[in-house]
C-alpha cells in the first residue's frame, strides 16, 4: 500500500480533494442538471486521481461516471425519460467491474456505483440525493480499502453533504409558511 508513495503517487492523492471539493458543491446544486454537470467534472479529476494511485477499476468506473453523467445531463436538457438508458450505464458499470476487476473489495464500487446509475437518472434531485445513501457507504468501503485519501473523504463528505440538503428539503417542505401558501420565507 505505501510502496508507491512517489510523485505521481502524490499528484494522485492530492488531485482527490479537488475532486472533493467538487463533489461537495454539486450536492448543493438545486436542479438535477446542475448536479450532473458538476459530477462530470469530479469523474475525470477522479478518474486521473485513481489512474495515479494504481485503483484501476475505480479509474474506469469514473470515466463511465464521467460519460453517464454527460448523457444524463443532455437527457435531462432534452426532457427524456424512460429506463433504457439507465439500464445500459447498469450494465456497462458491472461489465467493466468484471473487466477491470482488482479483487473481492471490487465488488463494493461496482454495487455503489450500479444502483447509483438507475437513481440517476431521476429528474429528482432529492431522488439523486437518496441514492447517494447507498452509493457512499459502498464507495467509502472501496476507497478505505485501496486507501485513497480524497476517496474516503469524498465519499463522507459526499454523504455529508446529501444529508445537508435533505434537511434544508424537509425543512423548507415543512415549513407553516410554505404549507399556507406554497411559498418559502425562510432563511436556509
Amino acid at each position: 500500500m505505501f510502496e508507491n508513495l512517489g510523485p505521481l503517487y502524490i499528484i494522485g492523492q492530492s488531485l482527490s480533494f479537488v475532486a472533493v471539493i467538487i463533489g461537495f458543491i454539486s450536492y448543493q446544486m438545486k436542479s438535477s442538471s446542475s448536479i450532473l454537470a458538476m459530477e462530470v467534472v469530479s469523474a475525470l479529476v477522479f478518474s486521473a486521481h485513481y489512474l495515479l494511485i494504481g485503483a484501476y477499476t475505480a479509474m474506469a468506473l469514473n470515466l463511465l461516471a464521467a460519460l453517464q453523467c454527460f448523457v444524463y445531463y443532455l437527457r435531462a436538457k432534452r426532457g427524456g425519460k424512460g429506463l433504457l438508458i439507465p439500464i445500459i450505464f447498469t450494465c456497462l458499470v458491472i461489465t467493466t467491474s468484471i473487466l477491470t476487476w482488482d479483487g473481492w473489495y471490487s465488488v463494493f464500487i461496482m454495487a455503489g456505483l450500479a444502483v447509483y446509475s438507475l437513481f440517476m437518472a431521476s429528474q429528482n434531485p432529492q431522488t439523486i440525493r437518496y441514492a447517494i445513501f447507498f452509493k457512499a457507504p459502498a464507495c467509502l468501503t472501496y476507497n478505505l480499502i485501496v486507501f485513497s485519501l480524497g476517496g474516503i473523504l469524498y465519499e463522507c463528505s459526499v454523504l455529508i453533504s446529501s444529508i445537508i440538503s435533505t434537511i434544508k428539503y424537509y425543512k423548507k417542505k415543512k415549513s407553516p409558511q410554505t404549507a399556507q401558501t406554497g411559498v418559502y420565507h425562510g432563511k436556509i
